[in-house]
């Protein structure tokens, strides 16, 4: 099945199923994409937030945004700061092809707006998968082929949807891949690659700002993912508010969790849901966000 939404505050999917399967609908959405042209950047994240189309395929348990997803059927890899899209796409697209794995690869809407390479690729399973399949797959690919993808989908939400090609000004130099005339890849033979040799698929240890970060080499603790959600939040909570399944469930946890690390600190916590509040593009009204805190205050604990 086929879940769209028009931008990601949208709460309920689009549901349709094609008959042709689908990663030829991901491929036909690929060849004739939505266009946001002459646009700024800032009019380009506004569409990204409200207009531009994002999808999961596979299987979500109802029709509702907050809804459990059951499997994927389209395992996606996004890249965010590599070289350059030409070199990474090729090397993406080489590993593929090398396959015969059906797949496209297209620039994001933030392709020549942010810096580095700023891409996608989907690639057709052929079966629908779970979380921790889906997070084997995607680490063999990237492990192949040499590059360190976005993460989100595979440790933090399962859920979490992918935008769709949108030709824009500023990534019209970069053609999208179509690479049609294969097969999907082998789920199972895949799985086994990454069970026979785990270790090896495992992230490696990165260096960042001189520091030495272990990525995925130990399961973090619960309480350490938990955080990772609350500090993606308080960063970005238009992309990342269905961490909670939806903004006010966002705010409350944000507060929650804000009150109990400052040990009732009543107005660093507000200060802190005011402006993570501000950061939406339809934030709650000042109103309606005090009736909260009377609530919220009367059952928080530290």
């Amino acid at each position: 099945m086929i879940y769209l939404t028009d931008g990601v505050r949208q709460r309920r999917y689009d549901v349709f199923k094609e008959t042709n399967g689908d990663f030829y609908h991901l491929a036909q959405m690929t060849k004739a994409p939505q266009e946001s042209l002459n646009h700024t950047a800032d009019q380009l994240a506004d569409y990204k937030l409200n207009m531009a189309k994002y999808v999961l395929y596979g299987r979500v348990d109802g029709v509702e945004r907050v809804d459990k997803v059951i499997g994927r059927t389209v395992l996606f890899i996004d890249i965010d700061n590599e070289s350059n899209y030409p070199d990474t796409s090729k090397r993406l697209n080489d590993l593929l092809e090398a396959y015969s794995v059906l797949h496209v690869i297209y620039p994001t809407i933030s392709n020549n707006v942010k810096e580095g390479a700023r891409l996608r690729a989907g690639v057709a399973l052929d079966r629908s998968v779970t979380a921790e399949e889906y997070l084997k797959l995607w680490s063999v690919l990237l492990t192949s082929v040499g590059l360190h993808g976005d993460d989100t989908a595979v440790n933090q939400s399962f859920k979490q949807l992918q935008g769709l090609y949108v030709k824009t000004s500023q990534n019209a130099e970069n053609e999208p891949i179509i690479y049609s005339d294969g097969q999907a890849l082998p789920v199972d033979e895949f799985i086994k690659l990454y069970d026979t040799s785990p270790k090896k698929y495992r992230r490696k240890t990165l260096a960042i700002n001189g520091f030495s970060v272990e990525a995925g080499n130990r399961k973090a603790p619960v309480w350490a993912e938990r955080n990772k959600q609350f500090i993606a939040c308080l960063l970005d909570p238009e992309s990342n508010y269905m961490l909670f399944d939806g903004w006010d469930n966002m705010l409350t946890a944000v507060g929650g969790w804000t009150f109990k690390n400052t040990y009732g600190d009543v107005r660093t916590t507000v200060e802190t849901v005011e402006a993570v509040n501000k950061l939406g593009s339809d934030p709650i009204s000042n109103s309606e966000l005090k009736h909260k805190f009377d609530t919220w205050f009367k059952r928080w604990t530290i």
